[in-house]
């Protein structure tokens, strides 16, 4: 039983989404699954999942972020900055 417990949690963590994608990228997609003998949105999800991993590593991710919290700090320093005068 705690197999299908966790099963039902992680299905209660999902979240359906629409996503476009271009007819032959979604005939590759469903190509891959058909022969992994697995869902198209398995392939799909991890296909993100590694983007995600691979995009977040990068040095160009690392200097975007770092740039997004300093704007974000300034924003807050600002509206604060604002409201006490």
């Amino acid at each position: 039983m705690p197999n299908e417990r966790k099963k039902t949690e992680e299905k209660d963590r999902q979240v359906v989404v629409s996503v476009r994608f271009p007819s032959q990228l979604l005939e590759r997609i469903h190509a891959v699954a058909a022969i992994e003998s697995v869902t198209a949105n398995a392939i799909i999800r991890e296909g993100m999942d590694n983007y995600i991993r691979e995009r977040v590593a990068s040095p160009e991710f690392k200097e975007a972020r770092t740039a997004y919290l300093a704007r974000a700090q300034a924003q807050v320093a600002t509206a604060l900055q604002d409201h006490t005068a």
